[in-house]
Order: structure tokens, then sequence, then C-alpha cells
């Protein structure tokens, strides 16, 4: 019966190796993408490459875990065979005391061979059992590790937003859909006035803890954004589903609130405004004129004093309700 099993240790080993294994692969992944994060090339795994990930290492870790149970309940087994045999071979020793000595020196010579084997056998499981649990605590470590590098390589580190990759991502996505009879959009380019002054008046800390703030508050004021992400710089990005000049008017209310509530960095009170440009989609085939018409309305509102809103309907940059005083 043991000799029956012995495949079944041999496929524990396969399967152990094959996890290290799979997890050295994927060390060696993760650190390669942290080269390429430095701004090489992009990164090498998307959304859909993150999900066929994670669902594979998930699948392995149930796999590993069911075979490690099957290995319990074989131990358990074997265990059960160690007593039979014990009690065998104490039979065989009584009968070697009486009439059939031979008989008995024979069955408890051979009862002996099988208690070896057997030892020997338990004594492999035992450690395939061993690397089994290793494997599957590897396994259950690099696919958080995977879960934490897809999300670094979506995510921007300072304030917690989505990452230009990921926006451009999204951006591409809701155009298709647009063009495909689907519903519109609105693209905001937010940036931040004067931010350069700001890390050059009070340093760089103070700079993150604005740029950190803004974030926040974007994300909080737009709740029903698509997406909000950090474009680059002092400069965000937002797709959202409301209408052009609803839109409009909602960053123009944001712009207000932020102007008038100095954001606090330690002992300094920071004034910030911020310019605002926002266009939609028209009857274009591709997604560069809505970038452009979003881009000049931006460049609008920071050539015109900045601390304003102008949005673009297809007519030209527009400005949205009455700006603000321009604090120096």
């Amino acid at each position: 019966m043991p000799s029956e099993n012995l495949p079944l240790l041999f496929l524990g080993l396969a399967l152990a190796g094959a996890l290290l294994s799979l997890g050295y692969f994927f060390g060696r992944r993760r650190r390669r993408v942290r080269v390429v994060n430095d701004g090489l090339i992009p990164p090498l795994v998307d959304e859909d490459d993150r999900q066929r990930i994670v669902g594979m290492l998930q699948s392995l870790a149930r796999w590993t875990h069911e075979y490690s149970d099957n290995v319990s309940d074989y131990q358990s087994n074997l265990k059960q065979i160690s007593q039979d045999v014990r009690r065998n071979l104490a039979s065989a020793h009584n009968e070697s005391q009486s009439s059939s000595r031979s008989a008995g020196e024979a069955r408890a010579a051979s009862d002996t061979r099988m208690l070896s084997m057997i030892t020997q056998i338990m004594s492999t499981n035992e450690e395939l059992q061993s690397r089994l649990d290793a494997a599957e605590k590897q396994l259950a470590e690099q696919t958080s590790q995977i879960e934490s590098y897809l999300t670094e390589a979506r995510t921007d580190g300072l304030t917690g937003l989505f990452n230009r990759r990921a926006f451009d991502k999204k951006l591409d996505e809701m155009f298709a859909e647009y063009r495909g009879g689907g519903g519109s959009f609105t693209l905001i380019l937010v940036d931040i006035d004067h931010f350069k002054s700001i890390n050059d008046t009070h340093g760089h800390p103070v700079g993150d803890v604005v740029l950190q703030r803004i974030a926040s508050q974007l994300s909080n004021y737009l709740s029903d954004a698509e997406i909000v992400a950090r474009f680059g710089g002092e400069e965000f990005a937002i797709l959202t589903r409301s209408p052009l000049r609803n839109a409009a008017k909602q960053l123009n209310q944001l712009r207000i609130r932020i102007a008038d509530e100095p954001i606090q960095a330690g002992n300094v009170a920071a004034v910030v405004t911020m310019s605002v440009g926002l266009s939609e989609p028209r009857d274009e085939l591709v997604i560069g004129p809505i970038v452009r018409r979003t881009d000049a309305a931006l460049y609008c509102a920071k050539n015109r004093g900045r601390n304003r809103v102008y949005f673009d309907d297809g007519s030209g940059p527009q400005l949205f309700g009455a700006p603000e005083v321009v604090r120096s």
C-alpha cells in the first residue's frame, strides 16, 4: 500500500519546486519593474495582467492548500499502518516464545522490514509537508507583493491618487465607449498656481503637503468623478460624467474654497490658488483634439491672471464666473 502512494510524494515535491520557481520568477520581475518605473520604459503589467496574475496565484494557493490536506490525511493513514505493524511485531514476538518459533521469527523479520519502509516514507512525508507549508507561506507573501507592486504601478506615491498611466488608460476606455455610442464625459486639467514659488519660499516638504491637501480636496469634492489623478508635477487630471458647464461650476466652487482656506503645513499657512481648464469630446475620431482643447483652456486660465476656470465647448476657451484677485 505505501509503495502505491509514492507517486503522490514525487508529485508533491514537484509542485513545491514549481511554486518556489514561480516565486523566484515574480521576485525577479518585481525588481525589474522597479527599474522600469524609474522612467526607462512603461511598466510591464497592466490591469488585465493584474487580474490574471492574482487569479493564477490564488488558484495555486488553493491547490497547494488542498494538496497539503491530502498529505496530512496520508500521514495519518501511515501512522495507523505503523501502529498495526507494531502490534503484529508484538504478536510475532509472542509467537516466537511459543511453539511456532521459526514462523514467528520469519513474520517478525518481514514486519520489521515493512516498518522500516513505512518509517522512511513517513520521514519523507514530513519533509514534504514542511516544504509545502513553506511554499504556501511564500506564495501568500508573493501574492501580497504582486498586489502591492501593481498598486504602486498605477498610484502616485505622494498623493495616493492614480498616476498618469492609469489616467491615460481610463481616458482611452471612456473615449472608446463614447465613440461606440456611449455617454459623453468632461476632461478637466487643474494646475496649482505658482507652485515653484511655494517650494522655493517654504521648502519642498511644504510643497508636498500642498500637493497632498489639494489631492485630498479634489478627491473628496469630486467624489462622483470617474478618476482623479496626479498628471505630473503640480498638475492634476480628472474625468467625470458631469456635463461640461456643470463640471465647470463645480470646479469654480472648489477653486474659491481653496483660495479662501490657507493650507497649514507646520508653522506655514500657504495661500494656494489653482487654474482649471475643461473640455468635452465633440465629433472627433481620436482623443487628441479634446486634450488640446482642455490644455488650451488651462493655458488661458494661467495666462489671463490665474486662479480661474476656463472651459471650451468647441467654440474656443471661455471664462467661467468672475475670477478672484490673484494673491501674491
